[in-house]
């Protein structure tokens, strides 16, 4: 059983029925397995925010209503200031026409919201997450899921805000794939564009020629694997650092694409296909 470690089921199961209590309006202690399992969770979920970093003096732990309570508490914080992050999000945001990124953003992340019961069911993510961002948040559920999701949208639009739009709208339409209607994330595209100029040294609104293809994969066919990497990782932290104040987090978000990023390179330049990778 989760948290068995920490706590025995019989403090558990009284919290279970006065959790039951609230869900039938008293009208009743009796409800299907799979609801009193849903309550179980929605508990379970509670009381692991509850016991984070919260103990009792001499490292006593919080007696699992406590935690519980505190974890609740904690719920509820998060979702307002998660809300508080959509709407500083939604402020300027811009899908680049791509219809699963408007989607997923204007309508199924507002629907989270709206429907989310931080009562009876808080770890129920409740939308699907349509739009892929670079790091999975599948991880986590409910509004832990949501927030992280949030964050990681949230440098995707800081970054690209920061280009002018037209020339995201031409890097997007130079892709091989139609971006209005492909389930790709727009942001690594305008990115791997961005690292492509700073690998062969152009600038990012210089004319693009065929020239420079030819020389990226040039580049790529000639260096190992690691080099690439480092080289890569050494660009994007410095774009960062320059543009972006150092921001950690957006730096850890998009080196979580270098991986993918030189593999794919690499087998481009094996079979002269680099416009499949990277829209220069």
């Amino acid at each position: 059983m989760i948290l068995s470690f920490l706590y025995e089921m019989e403090e558990l199961v009284p919290l279970v029925a006065q959790l039951t209590e609230k869900y039938t309006s008293k009208e009743s202690t009796s409800v299907t397995y799979e609801t009193a399992r849903q309550l179980m969770e929605a508990i379970i979920y509670c009381i692991k925010k509850g016991i984070s970093g919260q103990t009792l003096a001499g490292g006593r732990k919080l007696a699992a209503a406590q935690a519980y309570a505190y974890g609740y508490d904690c719920l509820v914080d998060k979702i307002k200031r998660t809300q508080e992050k959509y709407n500083d999000l939604i402020t300027n945001f811009c899908a680049y026409g791509n219809r699963n990124y408007a989607a997923t953003v204007e309508q199924a992340i507002p629907g989270f919201f709206l429907h989310y019961d931080a009562r009876f069911h808080p770890q129920n993510t409740i939308i699907t997450m349509d739009y892929p961002t670079m790091i999975s948040a599948l991880d986590q559920c409910g509004i832990d899921a949501i927030a992280q999701y949030i964050d990681y949208i949230s440098y995707e639009q800081r970054f690209l805000n920061a280009l002018p739009k037209q020339y995201v709208y031409e890097v997007l339409e130079r892709f091989p794939d139609d971006t209005r209607s492909c389930f790709d994330n727009i942001c690594r595209i305008v990115l791997r564009n961005v690292l492509g100029h700073l690998l062969i040294g152009k600038g990012f609104f210089e004319e693009i020629y065929e020239e420079n293809y030819e020389k990226l994969e040039d580049l790529v066919a000639n260096k190992p694997d690691e080099w690439m990497k480092t080289t890569i990782e050494m660009l994007l932290d410095k774009l960062i650092d320059e543009q972006f104040d150092a921001d950690a987090g957006m730096k850890e978000y998009f080196s979580a694409d270098i991986e993918s990023f030189v593999v794919q390179l690499k087998n481009a330049a094996k079979y002269h296909s680099i416009k499949q990778v990277v829209a220069l």
